[in-house]
């Protein structure tokens, strides 16, 4: 026998606070992210990031930060760790995640938003460009971080990057 029911959730994206770090590891998908999550933190304290959550009962079920202090030069934030649980993707919430994030960076008068994919990641690829952003050009580069454990870690990362005009001529 099957039970089928639909339960609506309310989604509300909001800033996130110090409560919501545990729970940014998603059950230990990303624990080994740890320290980049509480940097990441400390530099929103700073007001150099910004950490935007989909928010479902108390549990942050989507995320996109902004770097802000990356490209100033450029007049352009930096959208990273853009994320959606699993059982939440293709809901709208990524969708909502930038747009929320874009109004920030409209918000802090910065003209552009860019971000990186994953050359592997062809679905990515075509949700931003959905989204309006638009093919600049290819970056290779690499981050490090040390796991809880103590083991640091470098992470290769080969990347197509897009941007798109969010200033307030660009609405």
């Amino acid at each position: 026998m099957t039970d089928s029911f639909t339960m609506p959730v309310r989604i509300t994206i909001r800033p996130c606070t110090e409560a919501d770090l545990p729970n940014l590891e998603w059950f230990g998908m990303f624990t080994e992210h740890r320290e980049i999550i509480r940097r990441t933190f400390d530099r929103q304290a700073a007001g150099e990031t910004a950490m935007l959550l989909a928010d479902a009962n108390g549990f942050p079920v989507g995320q996109v930060w902004i770097d802000y202090a990356r490209k100033p030069e450029e007049g352009c934030a930096l959208l990273w760790a853009v994320r959606v649980m699993a059982p939440f993707q293709r809901t709208g919430i990524g969708a909502r995640l930038v747009g929320a994030a874009e109004r920030d960076i409209r918000r802090r008068a910065v003209p552009s938003a860019e971000v990186g994919v994953e050359r592997h990641n062809a679905e990515a690829r075509r949700f931003y460009e959905r989204l309006g952003y638009r093919f600049i050009g290819t970056l290779s580069e690499s981050y490090s971080y040390t796991t809880p454990d103590g083991v640091s870690m470098t992470v290769p990362l080969d990347e197509w990057i897009f941007r798109k005009e969010v200033g307030a001529h660009s609405r």
